[in-house]
């Protein structure tokens, strides 16, 4: 009798068992399902939540109410993650079944369904979790209730633009300011672009130039995400404060000219020359799609920010770590001096932070040209799935060593000293580049050095410009077809290590050489 209720328990195990091999289809369709229905009431806390911030409350009940909806969401959002990972552990182990032999995969199911016995009492996973899909969604469904009764009981909040910066660009307008104080000229200018899929973006471009002193003299380029709570002087602060400490001296030049530009005197376009242009246009398409390839990166989950005085971790060898999640991409150009350099980082540093010279305009002095073009969305395809990042040297076109694990720190602290001793003792080397690459955003600096005759036209420049600054004709200048041609060539500088062929192609079309 024993002997028969045990065959008879044994035929049932073994029968669920191949059961479970029939219906493996079926529960990763379950699982899929309940994923997207967590997304979704995720996305609809989250966004009422967001409208939510837009209203002053003051009743008690309501900021419970809103406190409540802010656990749940976070509550949410994990429990998410973990359904994402359960899935992905579970497709993984899927594929090694499949190649498996059919004993073996009669020996997987057996012991997935013991674990499925032992633990099903108190399994949560995303694929025996309807409770806990059905309780977000009550949330999510109960935050539509809570938005409208803000809506009747609150007060809209006045979001304070800046100086309504903000405002206009989302109206379509855009913006610059040009001018001279002393010797010194200022140009800054921020130009909007709509898509549909994107949102809006801008770009902005501050430049600085100092006759009498021109190592002080810097170019920043900036493209980043808007909303109506942008606060884009306050994010490119941000970013600067996250620079590496060679570019310091730079990035304190851009923090002290933001502070000094005269935002009253700003010029409003009724709209934007460059929205309406499809040359613009085409190049910002562009541009942005390969700096960010998805808009919603890093927007799925919170982003946490790190700076670039943070100890050196796994978090800070990711570039998209330490910058704002809106910024789309940086680029900052600056000259140092090597007149007084002795192969220390620090004596470079002071050099160039305290000027004092007009080394452009003595061709004898060595010259650099120091740039950081900063993505920290970019996606590369070629890192080894051994490690977190990679930083590679290009000496004068050539690439020379790999750095496995590096951040931007180890760029900064460790490489760019070396290029700059190297260039300063090989009379014959003109450039110096590092490539910085994670698995999210990457980093491109560029050492390049100026020969004389290339500084005797910069000098010359500079001359005639002067001359012809306060008569408006540098803006004209910056909206031109060969400003964009001369920045396209520093950007192949700095892009050109194990860039695409097809971005290649463009940048050098846009420069006019094919």
């Amino acid at each position: 009798m024993a002997e028969m209720l045990s065959s008879v328990v044994t035929g049932e195990a073994v029968n669920k068992i191949i059961s479970s091999l029939i219906t493996k289809d079926d529960d990763r369709y379950k699982a899929t399902k309940s994923i997207e229905r967590l997304e979704m009431a995720h996305i609809k806390m989250e966004s009422v939540l967001h409208m939510a911030d837009k209203w002053n409350i003051t009743d008690v009940t309501l900021l419970r109410w809103q406190n409540k909806l802010k656990r749940a969401t976070q509550e949410c959002d994990e429990a998410l993650r973990r359904c994402k990972k359960r899935a992905l552990e579970e497709e993984e182990t899927r594929q090694w079944v499949s190649q498996s032999s059919f004993p073996k995969r009669i020996a997987h199911a057996t012991k997935s369904f013991i674990s499925s016995v032992i633990s099903s009492d108190s399994d949560e996973s995303c694929s025996g979790s309807a409770d806990v899909v059905r309780r977000f969604e009550r949330f999510a469904d109960g935050a539509n209730e809570f938005l409208k009764f803000i809506e009747f009981g609150g007060t809209p909040r006045k979001y304070m633009f800046f100086d309504p910066l903000i405002g206009h660009l989302l109206s379509g307008k855009s913006t610059r300011y040009q001018g001279v104080q002393g010797s010194t000229l200022y140009y800054f200018g921020i130009r909007p672009m709509s898509f549909a899929e994107r949102g809006a973006e801008a770009m902005v471009s501050f430049l600085f130039q100092d006759f009498k002193e021109p190592t002080k003299d810097f170019y920043l380029g900036f493209m980043l995400r808007i909303s109506e709570c942008t606060d884009i002087f306050g994010v490119i602060i941000k970013c600067m404060e996250s620079v590496t400490p060679h570019y310091n001296f730079a990035a304190q030049s851009v923090r002290r000219g933001l502070i000094q530009l005269p935002t009253q005197d700003f010029s409003w376009l009724p709209y934007s020359l460059y929205r309406k242009n499809k040359y613009w246009e085409n190049k910002h398409s562009i541009l942005t799609q390969w700096y960010r390839p998805n808009p919603l990166c890093c927007n799925e989950h919170k982003h946490n920010l790190t700076t670039s005085s943070s100890s050196t971790g796994n978090t800070t060898r990711l570039v998209s770590s330490m910058f704002p999640e809106e910024v789309i991409v940086i680029l900052l150009q600056c000259h140092v001096s090597l007149s007084n350099y002795q192969c220390k980082s620090s004596h470079l540093t002071l050099v160039a932070q305290h000027g004092g010279f007009s080394s452009l305009n003595k061709l004898d002095v060595p010259v650099l040209k120091l740039g950081v073009l900063i993505m920290p969305h970019d996606s590369p395809k070629d890192i080894d799935t051994t490690a977190e990042s990679y930083a590679l040297e290009v000496i004068d076109e050539k690439e020379g060593m790999t750095h496995t694990n590096a951040c931007l720190q180890d760029l900064d602290g460790k490489l760019l000293p070396k290029a700059i001793d190297y260039l300063h003792q090989n009379y014959e080397s003109k450039t110096y580049q590092m490539c910085l690459k994670s698995r999210h955003g990457t980093a491109h600096l560029c050492v390049e050095k100026m020969s004389a005759q290339l500084r005797r036209v910069v000098c010359t420049s500079k001359c005639k410009t002067r001359k012809q600054a306060r008569n408006k004709w540098v803006i004209r200048q910056h909206e031109s077809v060969g400003i964009w041609k001369e920045l396209s060539r520093d950007f192949l500088k700095f892009w050109v290590v194990r860039a695409s062929d097809k971005l290649q192609g463009l940048f050098r079309s846009w420069t006019g050489h094919t």
